[in-house]
């Protein structure tokens, strides 16, 4: 049995983004982020509850990026702490590939990221240090499925 009390806990979802050259969408979040700024990652976010979690994803795709996507399929299930072990902390998602149609720059960011980079996955590995994240992109290139 667990020590930690049970509570409320987030949903995440996240989308790495292709568009037609192959690169995938990188964003950087801002140095005022309450959790692990300025680091590079793929667009991602909670859902709200009762949301279809397609739904939520896409919206959180437009809320950080402006970009309309179309989901290919679930690549990975996470699941970590966002801080403490604290059942308030506790963060479980899903990871999609996605793609945009053209290679055209149609990208606006929200306040939450300051950058963006489009790029071929293996060179989005040399910008990404969080561990959760080099894992999903390396997971997306593994298997293949760009």
């Amino acid at each position: 049995m667990s020590n930690v009390d049970e509570g409320r806990f987030m949903v995440a979802m996240g989308a790495i983004i292709e568009n037609e050259l192959g690169q995938i969408l990188l964003v950087k979040r801002s140095n005022d982020n309450d959790y692990k700024p300025e680091i590079w990652e793929y667009p991602m976010g909670r859902i709200k509850q009762f949301e279809n979690p397609v739904e939520g994803l896409k919206r959180e795709v437009r809320e950080e990026t402006r970009l309309e996507i179309e989901i290919i399929k679930p690549l990975k299930v996470f699941s970590f702490m966002r801080g403490e072990k604290d059942a308030d902390n506790e963060v479980v998602g899903v990871v999609y590939w996605a793609k945009i149609e053209g290679s055209d720059d149609n990208v606006t960011l929200s306040d939450e990221h300051t950058e963006y980079k489009w790029v071929t996955p293996d060179a989005a590995l040399d910008l990404i240090d969080h561990r959760g994240i080099r894992e999903d992109l390396e997971y997306f290139i593994d298997e293949q499925v760009y």
